[in-house]
C-alpha cells in the first residue's frame, strides 16, 4: 500500500521540507538515537509515518495501540501492519481491555494513559531514546479551549508541549489543514475514525463546531492560537524563573517536606502562591484542575492553626504556627503486631519493647519509658498498631475515658504526627498512647508485685 507512493513525491514537497526544518531544530534528538512512532492509522500519524521515513536517518520503530472500543479496531491494526511491512518498520502493538477502566474514569483519559504506559514500557524494552506522536496545532488549540473551560491557571494555558521528557511532537507547529492538503497532494492512505465526529464528546464538539467554523472565517486562526501558547509558556517560565532563583533558595526545604513563612505569602500575589506551591509539591507537570485550585485558594485565605489540605502524591500542606508546612505522609502500615516481653518489634521503623523489671531500673521521665503493673497485663494478648478513630483510654491521673482523637488535640499533635501515632493494646483495650501517656488503669501502685517497663525508640535499632 505504502509503495504506491513515489518517496521523490513526498522528499519534493514543500511540507516535507518544512517539517524537515522542523524536526532539525530539536537539537536534542541525534541521529544514533532510535525513536519509537505512535502510529494510530489516521491522518496524522500516518503523515508523521511517511514524513519521518522519507527525511529520517534516525531508527525507528512504529508503535501501535489498538483500543478496543470500535468494531474495525482490528482493522486499523491491519493497516497499520501492512504500511509497516510495505516500509520494512518494526511493528509492535498491544490491545487494551476496556473493561479494565475504573467507573468514574472517562474513556479518554484511560486510553490516554494505558497508551503512554504502553509507549514508556516499550521504551524500556527496545532502548528507544524518544516517543513521537502527531500531536498538531489543532490538537493544541482544542487543548487550550478545553483548559480554560476547567480553569486550569496559567499552567493549562501552556497547552502541549513540543517535548515533555522523552516524548515529542513535531507536527505541533503546524495545522490540521496543512496535513489534509499534504496528504491530498501525495496521495496518502489512512484510515477514518468515525468516532470523531461524535460531538458528544467534548473534544470533538470543539472541533467540529467552534474551531472548524472559526478557522473558516480566520485564516490564521490556529496559528494564532499556537503563538499565544508560546507567549504563555513565557509567562509561565518568567514566573517559575523569579520564584525558583528569589523565593525558594529562602525557604527551608527537605527531601520530604518545606516550611514557608505565612507572612511571604501574605505578599504575594495568588497566582505566585498557587504556582510555588505547585513547584515545591512537585507537581508542574500534572494539571491542576478548577476543584484543586478553589479549594486550595480556600485553604490559602484562612491561616488557621492546624487547618490542612491534602494534595495528590501523599502530600499535605498545613498550618503550623507561624509556617505553612507542606509535607510528604509516609505510607505507615495498619498492621497490627503481637508484642511479649524481652522480644522487640519492629513497626513503621520504630523499635517496641517490653522489659519485665527487676527493680534494677531507675524511673526517668522520659515519655518513652512508662513503667506498667506487669501482673495486670501478663496474661493478656498485647499488641501495637496505629490508633484507630473511635479509640478511647483512661489517661493516667485522669478518673473518665478520653477519645484519643481529643487527647492528640489537647495536646496540640500536629496532623501529620497523628497520622503514625501508635498504641500499645491489651485485648483491645487500650494501654499507652505511645510515647505520651499510660493508661490509668496499669500504673505503678504500693501493692504493684510485677512490674515492667515500656519503650519505644523513635530510630531503628
Amino acid at each position: 500500500m505504502a509503495k504506491i507512493i513515489d518517496r521523490k513525491v513526498i522528499i519534493s514537497d514543500p511540507f516535507t521540507k518544512q517539517f524537515k526544518t522542523e524536526f532539525e531544530s530539536h537539537l536534542y534528538v541525534q541521529k544514533q538515537h532510535k525513536i519509537i512512532i505512535g502510529v494510530s492509522g489516521g491522518l496524522d500519524s500516518v503523515a508523521l509515518l511517511f514524513l519521518m521515513h522519507s527525511i529520517s536517518k534516525n531508527k525507528f520503530i512504529v508503535a501501535h495501540i489498538n483500543h478496543a472500543l470500535r468494531k474495525d479496531s482490528d482493522a486499523d491494526m491491519a493497516f497499520v501492519r501492512n504500511l509497516c511491512n510495505d516500509l520494512n518498520i518494526k511493528f509492535y502493538n498491544t490491545t487494551l481491555r476496556p473493561h479494565s477502566r475504573k467507573k468514574n474514569e472517562s474513556i479518554e483519559n484511560w486510553a490516554r494513559q494505558e497508551r503512554y504506559k504502553f509507549y514508556q514500557l516499550l521504551a524500556e524494552k527496545t532502548k528507544s531514546n524518544w516517543i513521537m506522536t502527531g500531536h498538531h496545532g489543532n490538537d493544541q488549540a482544542e487543548t487550550i479551549l478545553m483548559n480554560l473551560a476547567r480553569q486550569t491557571g496559567v499552567s493549562g494555558l501552556a497547552g502541549i508541549a513540543k517535548k515533555n521528557g522523552n516524548i515529542i511532537r513535531p507536527l505541533l507547529p503546524f495545522s490540521k489543514l496543512d496535513l489534509v492538503d499534504f496528504a491530498k497532494r501525495i496521495r496518502l492512505p489512512y484510515r477514518i475514525d468515525i468516532t470523531n465526529s461524535d460531538t458528544k464528546i467534548p473534544r470533538n464538539f470543539l472541533r467540529e463546531k467552534v474551531l472548524q467554523p472559526w478557522e473558516t472565517e480566520v485564516s490564521y486562526l490556529i496559528k494564532g492560537i499556537n503563538n499565544s501558547v508560546n507567549h504563555f509558556k513565557e509567562w509561565k517560565m518568567a514566573l517559575d524563573y523569579f520564584l525558583i532563583e528569589l523565593i525558594i533558595p529562602t525557604l527551608k526545604i527537605s527531601e520530604n517536606k518545606f516550611e514557608i513563612p505565612i507572612a511571604l505569602i501574605m505578599k504575594m500575589p495568588k497566582m505566585a502562591t498557587l504556582r510555588l506551591i505547585q513547584l515545591l509539591f512537585d507537581e508542574q507537570k500534572k494539571l491542576w484542575s478548577k476543584h484543586d485550585i478553589k479549594m486550595l485558594d480556600q485553604f490559602m485565605k484562612k491561616t488557621k492553626n492546624g487547618k490542612f489540605f491534602n494534595l495528590s502524591n501523599n502530600w499535605t500542606l498545613f498550618y503550623y504556627g507561624k509556617i505553612l508546612i507542606g509535607q510528604k505522609i509516609p505510607n505507615y502500615s495498619k498492621a497490627i503486631f503481637d508484642i511479649n516481653p524481652n522480644k522487640p518489634v519492629i513497626f513503621n521503623d520504630i523499635r517496641y519493647d517490653i522489659i519485665l523489671d527487676s527493680g534494677n531500673h531507675s524511673i526517668t521521665s522520659d515519655q518513652n519509658i512508662e513503667a506498667i503493673d506487669w501482673s495486670i497485663l501478663k496474661n493478656k494478648k498485647l499488641q501495637i498498631r496505629i490508633w484507630e478513630k473511635g479509640d478511647v483510654f483512661q489517661p493516667l491521673g485522669m478518673k473518665g475515658k478520653q477519645k484519643i482523637s481529643d487527647f492528640l488535640i489537647n495536646n496540640k499533635i500536629d496532623l501529620l504526627s497523628k497520622q503514625k501515632q501508635s498504641v500499645l493494646i491489651a485485648d483491645g483495650e487500650v494501654v499507652w498512647v505511645c510515647g505520651m501517656r499510660i493508661s490509668d488503669w496499669v500504673k505503678v501502685t504500693e501493692s504493684t508485685s510485677e512490674r515492667a517497663l515500656l519503650k519505644f525508640s523513635a530510630k531503628r535499632l
